[in-house]
């Protein structure tokens, strides 16, 4: 064989080998995305399932919209406002991760839609309090995904509830 035939071959053995490995790379990652999905999904229904959670979203759901300063919340709360600020901040680290898209918003807005947006109806004149001391970066995520949630609803083809929507939905069969 002569050599430039056989720098031919090489040339396309080499070609070969570059591009499986880059469709393998792209499976691979798209695997990745999906275990990442999965995790995340996992991490934010554990969320729910911590009773200070739980607490402290009633809490919050609970209190009057009147509360316009964090001594007034505090004042409300008594020793359990760690637990109800807690959710304040919690929905702040989410909205920042949404718009980070490290949590797909569809899964967030499953999850909490209605309880963030009731949230924030609640805790506006707070959060409007500590941005005129602290400037407006003050829960700013928290409202940024409160309004992303109202918007997406207010489109034509806002989501019905779920045991509404998905009344007639029968599990796939097993392989």
């Amino acid at each position: 064989m002569e050599l430039s035939i056989a720098a031919q071959w090489a040339e396309i053995i080499g070609l070969i080998t570059i591009l499986g490995a880059a469709i393998y790379s792209y499976f691979q990652i798209r695997e990745m995305k999906r275990v990442r999905q999965g995790a995340a999904a996992l991490s934010l229904s554990e969320l729910l399932q911590s009773a200070d959670f739980a607490a402290g979203i009633i809490q919050v759901i609970e209190q009057p919209n009147e509360l316009d300063s964090f001594e007034k919340f505090k004042e409300f709360h008594g020793d359990r406002w760690p637990q109800a600020f807690s959710i304040m901040t919690t929905w702040e680290s989410l909205g920042a991760v949404v718009h980070r898209g490290d949590i797909d918003f569809y899964l967030a807005y499953d999850f909490f839609s209605g309880i963030v947006q009731q949230h924030h109806e609640k805790c506006q004149p707070l959060i409007l309090s500590l941005r005129k001391s602290g400037g407006d970066t003050r829960f700013e995520w928290f409202t940024w995904l409160a309004e992303r949630f109202s918007e997406y609803e207010e489109k034509s083809e806002s989501p019905m509830a779920a045991h509404l929507q998905y009344k007639e939905w029968k599990p796939p069969s097993r392989k």
